[in-house]
């Protein structure tokens, strides 16, 4: 199958490999890019859906420019968020003191780029082959218990989210995409303000996944351990606006 041959492909990565990569920015949008040593083509993707098996490429493109990215992760068969059809979304485990912790790293090749990088047109059925120097991506730490499964069990903070568009309001009980500005900024609003950067510019922590989460914008290995030793003392702080955090994990392991 074609997500074992992209698992071996990770599992052959030597740990000592640097990645060939400038530096990261973030768009208008808060979209995470980085910047790549070199331009890499990416092929023509189903409109309807990119499957693995044409993922095949472009996995053994990327993994010798992010080895450091991949190392240690596994290609999820099922994509969370599921609507993100044109992602690959790769996750590893990190062990905590009092829980654990998904590192998902989202990987984004659906064409959003000026004309000028366009090598063969697009029709309806395909995205246009195109050249490109950056990578679009998504690296979040997703909080999970010790007793830990798979696909990604987050600890809930937030059961269901309610918007309101067109004087009705809609209640949303499974993830999709939909604006969680509103969650996130109830999240950051429980923590003291240790960030660097402020969060109307880029948010350390936000909502994904009913859950509060932490953006590691560079998930090289030392870097997602650090960010683990950090963001655990936080999340409980969050968490305990929320939920009872004693059904986390005995209140003695977390003082």
């Amino acid at each position: 199958m074609a997500i074992d041959q992209i698992n071996n492909y990770i599992r052959l990565i030597d740990e000592h490999h640097g990645n060939k990569t400038g530096n990261i920015y973030i768009n208008i949008l808060k979209n995470e890019f980085i910047m790549l040593n070199e331009e890499i083509v990416i092929p023509k993707i189903p409109v309807s859906k990119l499957s693995y098996t044409e993922a095949l490429p472009i996995v053994q493109t990327i993994i010798p420019i992010i080895p450091q990215f991949l190392l240690g992760h596994t290609l999820l068969e099922e994509r969370q968020p599921p609507h993100e059809l044109h992602s690959l979304h790769f996750v590893r485990l990190l062990e905590g003191r009092c829980i654990n912790f998904y590192h998902v790293l989202r990987l984004d090749f659906k064409f959003g780029g000026d004309s000028s990088s366009i090598i063969e047109q697009g029709n309806n059925d395909y995205y246009p082959v195109y050249r490109t120097g950056r990578l679009y991506y998504k690296s979040r730490l997703v909080p999970t218990l010790k007793d830990h499964s798979t696909p990604i069990t987050p600890i809930k903070l937030i059961q269901s989210i309610t918007t309101e568009s067109d004087q009705y309001f809609h209640t949303y009980a499974i993830f999709d995409d939909i604006d969680t500005s509103q969650q996130t900024n109830e999240f950051i609003q429980t923590l003291p303000d240790i960030f660097p950067i402020q969060a109307t510019l880029y948010p350390f922590i936000v909502m994904d996944y009913y859950t509060a989460c932490m953006n590691v914008p560079n998930p090289a290995p030392d870097e997602l351990d650090r960010a683990c030793t950090i963001f655990e003392p936080l999340f409980f702080i969050i968490a305990s606006h929320f939920i009872p955090i004693d059904g986390i994990s005995p209140i003695d392991t977390i003082a």
